[in-house]
C-alpha cells in the first residue's frame, strides 16, 4: 500500500440556492405558481397585491366572494363572468334538503308543533342557506311564541353543513370557526367586524384599527378562504376537477395569438410604501429585516418574469412546428426536448422543466405539453412518424379486426411492419395501454 498526493483540474458546476429556487418557480404549472405567490404574499410584508384585480381562482378570488348583494348585482365585465364557480351552483332540491336537515335531528328534540315549525323554516331558508327573517316575524307568521322560534332555531343552526341558518355572512363563517374548534380571538374579530374591508383590500385599514401585522391579517385572510359562505351551494353537486392550461393558441381571422395563462401574476409588485418606510428608518435590526424581504421579493417577482419569457419562447416555437396539428388538421410533427432546446439555445433540462406538468389549449383541444415530445420513428418511406400517429394507425387496426380472432401484439407488429411502421411487440403493448385498449384475449368474443 502506497500513499501519494496529486493535484488535478476540474470544472464542475454547482447550482446556488437561488438558482434553484428561480429552476422551481419554472417547473410550477399556473396553479402552483398562484400558489407560490400567495404563501409569500401571506409572509412577505414588501410583496404587495392588487386585489380587486381578476385572477383565475385563488386568493383574489375567493376574497371576492364577502361582497354583499349589492356589489354582486354590479357589473363585472367579460373576465368576471365565472370569477366564482360557487355562485354558479345549483341549490339542492327543497324536498332532498328538508329530508337532508331535519334527519339529523333526534325525533324526542321536538314536540309536534315545533316539528312543524321546523319543517316551516326549513322552507324559509334562502338558496345560499342563510335565515334573514327574524325570530318575532317568524313567531308571528307562524302563531308560535318567540322563545319556541328560537329555541328551535338554535338547534336547527347546529346542523351540517355548519353556518346553515345563519342570518349573514359572519355568523356562518364564526359557525364554521366554532366547530373547527378555532380559539384565536384576533381571527374571529376579523370575520365578525371586517368583512366589508377584506372583500375591498383594506388591510392597511383593518392593521391600524386592529393592532394587528399586515403579514397576520394574510394570514387570517387565506384561513377565512377555505370557508363556505354559501354552505348550501353545491350540497348535490359531485366533485369536479379542471385542466387549467398554461398556454393558450387562439386562430382568429387566419391569425394565431399565444397567451401565457399567468396575466395574474401581474398583481404582485413590490410594496412601495415599506420600501419607504426602509429608507427613513434608524433601526439597523428593521432596516435589515426590510432589506432581506425587498431581496426576496425581487428575486421571485425576476424569476416569474424569466418564467413567462421562457414559456413565451418554448410557446412560439411549439406552434412553428406543430401548427397543422394545432388547428386540428394533423397528427403532431415528431419532435424531441433536445431539438428544441438546441434551436432555443437553452439546455434541455430548461425545457423539459418549463413542460413538466403543464397543458396547452388550442382549437384542436387541450393536450398535455409532454405528449408532444415523443420520439420519431423512420419508416421505409423515409418519413418520421410521431407515437400519436402510430397510436392511430393501432387503433385503427384494432377497429377494424374480427372480434371472433382479434390481433395479438405480435400479429399488430407483422400489420405495422407491412406499413414501412418498425416498432417492438413490447412498443405496440405499450401503445396501446395507453390508448385503453385491452389485450387480445379480453377483446375475443366468445
Amino acid at each position: 500500500m502506497e500513499l501519494s498526493q496529486h493535484v488535478a483540474l476540474e470544472t464542475k458546476q454547482i447550482l446556488c440556492q437561488s438558482q434553484i429556487q428561480s429552476l422551481e418557480i419554472l417547473a410550477m404549472d399556473a396553479i402552483e405558481l398562484e400558489e407560490f405567490l400567495q404563501n409569500e404574499y401571506m409572509s412577505n410584508p414588501l410583496l404587495d397585491c392588487n386585489l380587486d384585480s381578476s385572477v383565475p381562482s385563488g386568493m383574489g378570488e375567493d376574497i371576492r366572494w364577502f361582497d354583499d348583494d349589492k356589489r354582486k348585482r354590479r357589473s363585472r365585465g367579460d373576465e368576471d363572468e365565472d370569477f366564482d364557480s360557487r355562485d354558479n351552483l345549483a341549490a339542492p332540491d327543497a324536498d332532498y334538503l328538508k329530508r337532508y336537515l331535519l334527519s339529523q335531528i333526534e325525533m324526542n328534540a321536538f314536540t309536534n308543533e315545533e316539528w312543524g315549525l321546523a319543517d316551516y323554516l326549513v322552507d324559509c331558508l334562502e338558496d345560499d342557506g342563510f335565515f334573514r327573517m327574524s325570530a318575532g316575524e317568524a313567531a308571528e307568521l307562524t302563531g308560535m311564541t318567540e322563545d319556541a322560534v328560537e329555541k328551535v332555531l338554535a338547534r336547527l343552526k347546529d346542523l351540517e353543513p355548519f353556518g346553515v341558518f345563519a342570518s349573514g355572512l359572519s355568523e356562518c363563517l364564526l359557525k364554521q370557526l366554532e366547530v373547527m374548534g378555532e380559539e384565536d380571538e384576533g381571527l374571529k374579530l376579523v370575520v365578525d367586524k371586517y368583512l366589508p374591508e377584506i372583500s375591498e383590500g383594506k388591510i392597511s385599514v383593518i392593521s391600524r384599527q386592529t393592532g394587528l401585522s399586515t403579514a397576520q391579517i394574510r394570514k387570517y385572510i387565506a384561513k377565512i378562504a377555505k370557508l363556505n359562505p354559501k354552505p348550501l351551494s353545491g350540497l348535490q353537486q359531485a366533485e369536479v376537477s379542471y385542466i387549467v392550461p398554461d398556454i393558450v393558441y387562439d386562430l382568429k381571422n387566419g391569425q394565431w395569438e399565444i397567451s401565457i395563462n399567468d396575466r395574474w401574476s401581474g398583481n404582485y409588485h413590490v410594496n412601495e410604501q415599506y420600501v419607504e418606510m426602509m429608507r427613513s428608518s434608524r433601526d439597523a435590526e428593521l432596516s435589515g429585516y426590510f432589506k432581506k424581504n425587498l431581496d426576496r421579493c425581487r428575486f421571485i417577482l425576476n424569476s416569474v418574469e424569466q418564467r413567462r419569457e421562457t414559456m413565451k419562447s418554448i410557446a412560439r416555437a411549439l406552434l412553428q412546428k406543430q401548427k397543422e396539428y394545432f388547428a386540428g388538421r394533423s397528427n403532431p410533427v415528431p419532435m424531441t426536448m433536445c431539438a428544441l432546446a438546441e434551436e432555443l439555445h437553452v439546455h434541455p433540462s430548461t425545457v423539459s422543466r418549463a413542460v413538466r406538468g403543464k397543458y396547452i389549449k388550442s382549437p384542436a383541444g387541450t393536450i398535455l405539453m409532454k405528449k408532444l415530445f415523443a420520439g420519431a420513428v423512420a419508416c421505409e418511406k423515409g418519413e418520421e412518424l410521431s407515437a400519436e400517429h402510430i397510436k392511430e394507425r393501432i387503433r385503427s387496426l384494432v377497429d377494424s379486426e374480427d372480434k371472433r380472432r382479434p390481433y395479438s401484439d405480435a400479429k399488430l407488429v407483422e400489420l405495422l411492419v407491412m406499413e414501412g411502421i418498425h416498432i417492438s411487440r413490447r412498443a405496440v403493448a405499450k401503445y396501446r395501454d395507453e390508448l385503453w385498449i385491452k389485450s387480445s384475449f379480453d377483446r375475443k368474443i366468445r
